[in-house]
């Protein structure tokens, strides 16, 4: 099984707080990021594989790619951080197979159908009910933005929604 430190939901992937702050609290070396639409897209995913900061190793699987990875042990080695950029990309690559314990809401962005959980994390109904079903399902599912912020826990989080 792939070594995955950290499985995050964060619509921005991989920016400044990923890169300074997770990297390092969860000591790991590389960042899988796994989205079907930028693992389309050559050009962003080329962006995004410049960004990598210095000896973090960094690839961008479609899920099916993903998926495949874990079936032939490539990721094995690795100490990883899974980034997805929604809820549903999350939900489709757990339901595909991708092995996932705990699950990391750490950037959502806002919308008209949204309830503010924190300051850059809103879900919406059809949100917390998909990750309400992965916690049914055991994936330990939190919110948190930063190391520093304060971890909410989804039936905190579920309760806001539900209001």
């Amino acid at each position: 099984m792939a070594g995955i430190k950290l499985a995050r939901v964060d619509f921005r992937l991989m920016h400044g707080q990923v890169v300074t702050t997770w990297i390092q609290q969860v000591s790991a070396n590389a960042i899988l990021i796994i989205d079907d639409k930028l693992a389309s897209d050559k050009f962003l995913a080329q962006v995004f594989l410049m960004a990598a900061p210095p000896g973090i190793k960094i690839a961008i699987k479609s899920i099916k790619k993903a998926v495949a990875g874990v079936e032939k042990g490539a990721y094995n080695h690795l100490d990883l951080l899974v980034l997805f950029k929604s809820v549903e990309n999350a939900k489709k690559a757990i339901d595909a197979g991708f092995p996932v314990e705990s699950l990391q809401i750490g950037g959502l962005g806002s919308g008209t159908d949204k309830v503010m959980i924190s300051n850059e994390i809103s879900l919406s109904q059809k949100e917390a009910d998909m990750l309400e079903e992965l916690n049914n399902r055991g994936i330990k599912v939190t919110l948190q933005v930063t190391p520093k912020d304060p971890l909410i826990t989804l039936e905190e989080a579920l309760k806001e929604v539900r209001k």
